[in-house]
């Protein structure tokens, strides 16, 4: 070695001589310092939001009032144990809810950034995320205590029931969400993805068994006394596993893979856009591809049929291939039988319509894919019409058979045999061409002129992008919501079949055939000429 050359260095680096705190503290001076407008001015602009909120707020408020006098006019005890079994319904869904989002997202993350430089500097990651681990679990114990005290007010529940559903259910989700940052220290998945299934099952045998006990199959007698105790043990469970489970989190802080951190931190940061840009079906095709690379591969298979069928034994081999796609939609065969045991069968329509709706999106990932890459669709020898009614059967086999299913729910709520009949398939149909429109939504045309609002310049389509989907659902369900004749349901039904499906409203197609006759009529004169 000569004597230009200096040694080799083998002094460790001493990863406690860095202190998190101040780069967290830089970051957030680089960030605030560079912003143009506060968050109170930005919600000062948004007037429109303030006010639609406010709206909503009322609305809900409205509804516990009501829901607080049809309980007064609860007094069997078969209709007083059904209502008393909801929030076990709403416990187990919330806690399901939890840790599907917490496993989806992490639920510890880390931008791209912090990954390229914080991640990889001399400091304690564990101490780098242990605030970002604290908020998100004190964040999914705000939201799942709300979820908790609206589900008691709406079944009637006195003021300490509602503020102990409130407290399980809040604790309940906090724990499940240090539960899942435990596992991802771990790197372990299969765990957290056994507990949302037993949840999910949990919260639709709670709502099997409130139907249950409604049609006097079951007599499960609670007392109010009784329903504030068990929410108060279940609480007191919940905050001892929240103890334990954040403990290990914390623990596990420091050996989660940079990997892990950002991929969840970019699945984030693209569900952020999506949703500032009000695009939900954007939302939607970036968990279904989170999905997909998280299982890796599936084998391939020939497809059948011959023509247009093709597409739908294609959606048939989808579900073959995943069948647990199929278990949301079975669960909602639940909700017409348990709000006519709740004595809100009149509402029948509309939830269980939305709940069909938003459980059938996934199974219409075929036309979403079709509709989405025009490219693909010029390729196949058959009109957009064709292609949407052949990949919608496989959801009308389904909405058959659930209409089938829950057909005597709706002869209970009402009397004609033939209204209830056509309640049910109504309800189905209305679900399903739902589903489709949403699919088939366009992105936002952010070149088309903009309107001026209140929050800034807005795109046309934005704010119709929001209505895609449940304008449907609620205009045909809002008409048995209301008790009409048993002809205009069907009447519109067969509107919005024609509408979701035939008819075609395309400003680009409509400008590239105006400039095509243009062309046209321009080379007729010059041959009169």
């Amino acid at each position: 070695m000569s004597p230009e050359q200096p040694a080799e260095s083998t002094e460790t680096v001493d990863t406690s001589a860095v202190d998190p705190k101040e780069l967290l503290a830089q970051i957030k001076e680089w960030r605030t310092g560079r912003a143009t407008k506060t968050l109170w001015e930005a919600l000062q602009d948004t007037y429109v939001v303030v006010l639609a909120v406010a709206v909503f707020g009322a609305m809900i408020i409205a509804a516990i009032f009501s829901a607080q006098t049809d309980a007064a006019a609860c007094t069997s005890g078969a209709c007083i144990s059904a209502r008393t079994l909801v929030p076990w319904a709403v416990l187990a869904g919330v806690a399901a809810l939890a840790i599907s989002v917490a496993r989806l997202f992490g639920p510890v993350v880390a931008s791209a950034a912090e990954g390229f430089w914080l991640l990889d500097a001399p400091i304690n990651r564990a101490r780098l995320l242990r605030n970002r681990l604290i908020l998100f679990i004190v964040v999914a114990g705000v939201v799942g205590a709300a979820l908790g005290a609206l589900a008691a007010a709406l079944t009637g529940s006195g003021g300490a029931a509602i503020g102990a559903w409130a407290a399980a259910c809040g604790l309940a989700a906090a724990s499940l969400v240090a539960f899942a940052a435990a596992e991802q220290g771990a790197e372990r998945r299969l765990t957290t993805r056994i507990a949302g299934f037993v949840f999910s099952a949990a919260a639709v045998a709670a709502l099997v068994l409130v139907v249950g006990i409604a049609a006097g199959w079951f007599q499960v007698v609670i007392g109010l006394n009784q329903e504030v105790q068990i929410a108060v043990i279940i609480a007191g469970l919940a905050l001892l596993l929240l103890i334990i489970s954040a403990i290990l989190a914390g623990i596990r802080l420091g050996s989660i893979r940079r990997t892990h951190l950002t991929s969840g931190g970019s699945l984030v940061s693209g569900m952020a856009g999506a949703m500032y840009a009000l695009d939900f079906g954007l939302a939607h095709d970036m968990v279904v591809e989170r999905e997909a690379l998280e299982r890796g591969h599936v084998r391939p298979t020939r497809g059948r049929g011959v023509g247009v069928a093709q597409l739908f034994h294609r959606d048939v081999q989808r579900l073959l291939r995943k069948p647990s796609m199929l278990l949301p939609v079975a669960a909602t065969i639940v909700i017409p039988y348990a709000t006519s045991a709740l004595g809100l069968g009149r509402f029948a329509p509309i939830i269980a319509g939305l709940a069909l709706f938003a459980t059938l999106i996934p199974i219409q990932n075929g036309l979403r894919v079709l509709t989405r890459t025009s490219g693909l669709a010029r390729c196949l020898p058959y009109t957009d019409g064709q292609i949407k009614a052949t990949s919608i059967e496989a959801s009308m086999v389904i909405g058959g058979v659930w209409a089938l299913a829950t057909i005597p729910a709706f002869l209970g709520i009402y009397p004609d045999a033939l209204t209830g009949i056509v309640a049910a398939v109504c309800t189905a149909a209305a679900g399903i061409l739902g589903a489709a429109r949403w699919t088939t939504a366009k992105p936002v045309d952010y070149g088309a002129p903009m309107l001026a609002t209140g929050a800034g310049a807005l795109p046309p389509g934005l704010i119709f992008n929001l209505l895609r989907g449940f304008e449907v659902v609620l205009i045909i369900t809002a008409l048995l919501v209301f008790n009409l004749p048993w002809y205009l349901p069907l009447a519109a039904v067969g509107l919005a079949y024609f509408f979701v499906i035939h008819f075609k409203f395309d400003l680009d197609e409509m400008r590239e055939q105006q400039a095509e006759q243009q062309k046209k009529l321009a080379a007729e004169r010059a041959k009169r000429g």
